[in-house]
């Protein structure tokens, strides 16, 4: 029974963890459209919110997206404020990550990873709510026409 309990839990923590490494069946070519990614994801969120910042720079000089000088301006401040902030937290997920799966393989309890898996869970909100921030304030510098010339 332990056995089972031990190959469960590795399970759940692989799915967890592993979510867009193309190990779940329901994987497919489409996971990056719009650019909505489902790789090793610091967010909580995954797939659901748009990248906007990437989106934007995709359509930088498209003249149907019209972007004026200012607003150019104001979303390069959010892209780098959102990259420097989403890549800070990544560098801290990542290794607790790491030793979560090292920790499950080499047999350690579920209750000795739990600080870990709670460590991870906090970087994972503040990196969703710095994502979050980025789709707020980029919403407020695109007017209505641009923001759905992005989203279609």
């Amino acid at each position: 029974m332990r056995k089972f309990v031990t190959l469960l839990i590795a399970l759940l923590v692989m799915a967890f963890l592993f979510p867009a490494t193309g190990l779940t069946a329901q994987e497919d070519s489409s996971s990056t459209e719009k650019g909505v990614s489902r790789e090793m994801s610091p967010f909580l969120i995954t797939g659901k919110m748009p990248h906007l910042t990437k989106l934007l720079i995709k359509q930088w000089d498209n003249p149907e997206l019209n972007l004026s000088t200012e607003q150019k301006d104001k979303l390069l401040v959010v892209r780098k404020e959102t990259i420097t902030g989403v890549k800070a937290l990544t560098k801290k997920i990542t290794p607790l990550e790491k030793q979560v799966v090292e920790g499950i393989f080499a047999k350690q309890a579920p209750e000795d990873l739990g600080p870990l898996v709670q460590a991870i869970a906090k970087l994972k909100a503040e990196a969703t709510m710095v994502h979050l921030r980025c789709i707020y304030e980029t919403s407020k510098i695109l007017d209505a026409q641009q923001l759905e010339f992005l989203m279609n």
